[in-house]
């Protein structure tokens, strides 16, 4: 992850998409990622899914701290079957309803009502940019995780697709 960092570091605003599915980076590569990115403020869709962000709250806090960055003009986040568990979620969700028009979180399972509970404030606050949201199957939501995101949704004036595994697409 050194190397690529280092190249990221020197490439700057020009950037604009950078797709770094199954690599691996896990929770110290996230870092040392989130620091290369400072530099990347043209970076307009991140995909880091099929990444392993089980124990990385702190790195994912660090990644909601650069969203929150004033040059940041990241559009889509893309974070599906990473394995972003209920704190996970809550650490970098803030940062990413606010900047992102797109968060995809497919695939992470270990999302429960709880950790929607944290999505559901976020996006029910008059700074959420998010129009397409992907969220883990109903299955694992469960009917409060549904009514929790439900209570979000109803206070949000941005969302306009929600895609939820196991339902059909839907236009709020």
């Amino acid at each position: 992850m050194g190397v690529l960092s280092n190249g990221l570091r020197g490439i700057g605003s020009s950037f604009r998409r950078l797709v770094l599915t199954n690599n691996s980076i896990g929770n110290e590569g996230l870092s040392t990622l989130v620091d290369a990115l400072q530099t990347c403020t043209g970076l307009e869709r991140l995909v880091l899914s099929g990444n392993d962000f089980s124990s990385a709250a702190a790195e994912l806090d660090s990644l909601s701290d650069w969203l929150q960055g004033d040059e940041v003009n990241l559009k889509h986040l893309g974070l599906e079957f990473c394995r972003i568990n209920d704190k996970g979620l809550q650490a970098f969700t803030q940062g990413a309803v606010n900047h992102c028009t797109e968060l995809n979180l497919r695939g992470n399972d270990s999302i429960t009502a709880t950790g929607l509970s944290y999505l559901s404030n976020s996006i029910r606050s008059d700074s959420c940019c998010v129009e397409t949201l992907h969220l883990p199957p109903t299955f694992t939501l469960g009917d409060d995780g549904m009514e929790v995101l439900a209570l979000g949704l109803a206070g949000n004036k941005s969302v306009r697709s929600l895609r939820v595994a196991g339902l059909l697409q839907s236009t709020v």
